[in-house]
């Protein structure tokens, strides 16, 4: 039997409310309680507790068109996951949660439109590492009235030790756990990154579509094994276990929870009539990185086992999942969302002979990404959205691994992880933009054009520093 509310220790919404997974008539909405988010526990006791949800047509909750009760188990952490449906397409809601005398800060949400094709507009996002900067991104997407959704390609929180970067040398945005090991420790990482105001403003204002990369367990992990630089160490299997549960318990995830230490994410969201989204999973299935004895940090230049047409980044299943969906696809528009560049890149020291590769990504996997990208050129009007790298990117999809232009690559940049700024454009033609600035892209889909606006920070210490456009590209419809 659930607990009563009294026995809370405080405020139990700390780490604020989020939602995500947006359909027609339905949306994933997610809050915990966690009085004292320091805590691996949250500050709450090993019991049940009864959480109420209202959602309503408007900010002052006059209109309630939904209201119901969910429990959070401290087997979750207390997380609470709620999907409300019968709701209305293209709809904007407002939600909130209730625990006794506490009442959570209100959320805004959307509902994705069943049929037609207005116009859609997102924010695309990746890589939120605080140890090196403020979230003045997230900050800028939460003031921004006219988006839809948020898109974010992976790297939610880092595993790295704790580092301080801060201009002042003060510490305020280190981590201030070791790197996570076990549960409590990735629950820890979770907590930290929610307190940020600026995180909190986002998803209290937009709908996410969540995907994780590497660093939500280790840098460069693949299936069976982390990568050749690993912070925690430890029994890989039980970590693994350990962070796939722990990311699902912090993001309004649709998936139930992970079960024996697997959790299958890659799925297909439709916007109308526009497009059709599918978001990839590129670590959980993936065969070991390739030429691993003459490469550091799974980077370096190729070898014959890079070559090889059985192995996979994406695992048989999901591999025949996306071919196919590629394929049937008939909305206006069709977007492979990929956590890593899909293009490809010659990484070679400038000026150097021998191309070099990041062969923990696609270009570690040639005959796989030959295998999508003869699918995605049948698709209609195909764009390949990523992230990752910690720069922004506009790319020719084809030409860095010898075939025509199959599309164009949008690449966001990092939130707030270190960029990495060598420009490589020189050894790579197929490249068209290049900018290693923190920041985040902007894209406004209609059914002529693909419009995407690269939003810089200036300033990735000051939390409140104003974005710019920086550049703009648009990709017509054929």
């Amino acid at each position: 039997m659930p607990t009563p509310a009294a026995d809370l220790a405080g405020e139990p919404f700390t780490l604020g409310v989020a939602s995500g997974e947006p359909l027609a008539d339905s949306v994933v909405l997610w809050t915990r309680l966690a009085p004292d988010p320091a805590d691996p526990t949250g500050g709450m006791p090993d019991e049940l507790f009864d959480v109420a949800y209202d959602v309503a047509r408007d900010e002052d909750f006059t209109t309630v068109i939904a209201s119901g009760l969910a429990i959070a188990d401290s087997d979750y952490a207390h997380s609470v996951h709620v999907e409300p449906g019968d709701l209305e397409p293209a709809t904007t809601y407002f939600y909130r949660f209730r625990i006794g005398e506490h009442v959570s800060q209100t959320g805004r949400t959307r509902t994705l439109p069943a049929e037609g094709t207005d116009p859609f507009r997102f924010a695309l996002t990746t890589c939120q590492d605080p140890q090196f900067g403020e979230y003045a991104a997230w900050a800028d997407i939460a003031a921004d009235d006219e988006l839809d959704a948020v898109i974010f390609t992976g790297d939610y929180i880092y595993e790295l030790p704790p580092l301080d970067f801060s201009p002042q040398g003060d510490g305020r945005r280190m981590w201030t756990t070791p790197p996570p090991a076990d549960l409590a420790g990735f629950r820890a990482r979770y907590a930290q990154v929610k307190r940020d105001p600026s995180l909190q403003a986002a998803h209290a204002a937009l709908p996410f579509l969540t995907m994780w990369d590497d660093h939500e367990i280790t840098d460069n992990y693949w299936a069976d094994g982390p990568g050749q630089f690993d912070s925690a160490g430890g029994d890989f299997a039980a970590r693994r276990a350990a962070a796939y549960q722990a990311w699902w318990e912090h993001q309004p995830a649709r998936a139930p929870a992970p079960t024996a230490g697997t959790h299958t994410l890659h799925r297909s969201v439709r916007v109308g009539d526009l497009a059709e989204f599918f978001l990839i999973d590129t670590r959980q299935f993936a065969d070991e990185p390739p030429c691993r004895d003459t490469s550091a940090f799974d980077f370096g230049a190729g070898c014959d086992e890079r070559d090889d047409p059985d192995r996979t980044l994406l695992g048989d299943d999901q591999a025949a999942w996306l071919t196919a969906g590629l394929r049937t696809s008939n909305a206006r528009w069709t977007s492979l969302v990929s956590p890593s560049m899909f293009a490809g890149l010659d990484a070679r020291d400038p000026g150097g002979v021998e191309p070099k590769y990041y062969l923990e990504a696609w270009d570690g996997y040639p005959a796989e990404r030959a295998r999508v990208a003869d699918a995605l050129a049948d698709a209609p009007n195909p764009i390949v959205l990523s992230g990752d790298y910690h720069a922004s990117f506009v790319l020719d999809v084809g030409p860095g691994f010898g075939r025509d232009v199959i599309c164009p690559e949008v690449m966001a940049t990092a939130i707030s992880s270190s960029p990495f700024a060598t420009d490589y454009t020189a050894a790579n033609p197929h490249v068209q933009y290049f900018n290693p600035d923190n920041g985040y892209t902007r894209c406004t889909v209609t059914a002529d054009r693909w419009q995407a606006d690269y939003r810089s920070v200036g300033d990735i210490w000051n939390p409140a520093d104003p974005l710019e456009t920086v550049a703009s590209f648009e990709f017509p419809a054929r």
